[in-house]
């Protein structure tokens, strides 16, 4: 009797994994494709495009080239048949309304100075979006990462793309006021170099700190994150 005893109080004393909800994710490595993918297509290529060209030709071949570059691109996917990427088609607009007001005025000045009207223009989006209940994030979220249907709806249940979008909204207005700090203290050649490094650092802070949003979201909702369960929708 007593070693049936012990053996029910060993039984008992095992935490109850029974509540947990398990969702299964893409292993790291394939989120990290999908996003360095999305970065590709939507800015790094484009970017190179762009030093390139000016390096060789000057600023308005490399405004003409880049631009030409951003529509191939989708005009690509289309006969593709594959999904345009939000980030590439934001992209595609403003780097149009860019064009258009550095050949209209053939100022370089306005040139760089135009992604601060653009990214300012982004964190309202964001910010306004997720007040009216349809979070920009959302779409934008699911470029980079594929999550399954039920993990979306989840994550919309306890508002983490709200909190997303309050911290990719300070992200950009941050992006915003650096990008104008730089480009009144700086000549083009060091704009570019400095944006170059700390653009990219400044958005990997915000995705290290929405996926440790993301972490803290599902450990509370009691939500198991199984890793390399599934394949990755197809970018």
């Amino acid at each position: 009797m007593a070693p049936l005893l012990g053996k029910g109080l060993r039984m008992a004393a095992r935490p109850d994994t029974s509540a947990r909800h398990v969702v299964d994710m893409p292993g790291p490595a394939a989120i990290a494709r999908r996003a360095f993918s999305t970065l590709l297509i939507a800015s790094v290529l484009p970017m190179g495009v762009f030093y390139l060209t000016y390096a060789m030709s000057g600023l308005r071949a490399a405004v003409g080239v880049t631009v030409a570059w951003y529509y191939a691109g989708l005009l690509l996917r289309v006969l593709q048949r594959r999904p345009l990427l939000g980030a590439a088609l934001l992209g595609a607009g403003l780097l149009t309304i860019r064009a258009v007001v550095m050949f209209w005025t053939g100022s370089a000045f306005l040139y760089f100075l135009q992604p601060v009207a653009g990214t300012v223009a982004t964190a309202t989006a964001i910010a306004i979006t997720a007040m009216t209940g349809r979070p920009l994030i959302d779409r934008l979220a699911h470029d980079f990462c594929p999550f399954s249907p039920d993990l979306s709806e989840r994550l919309r249940e306890n508002r983490f793309f709200h909190y997303a979008s309050a911290l990719w909204t300070l992200t950009y207005f941050i992006n915003a006021a650096g990008t104008v700090w730089l480009l009144s203290r700086s000549s083009i050649g060091g704009f570019l170099v400095m944006k170059s490094v700390l653009s990219p650092l400044l958005s990997a802070t915000a995705v290290l700190l929405s996926y440790l949003t993301f972490r803290l979201l599902m450990r509370k909702e009691n939500v198991v994150i199984r890793w390399g369960h599934v394949q990755p929708v197809a970018v």
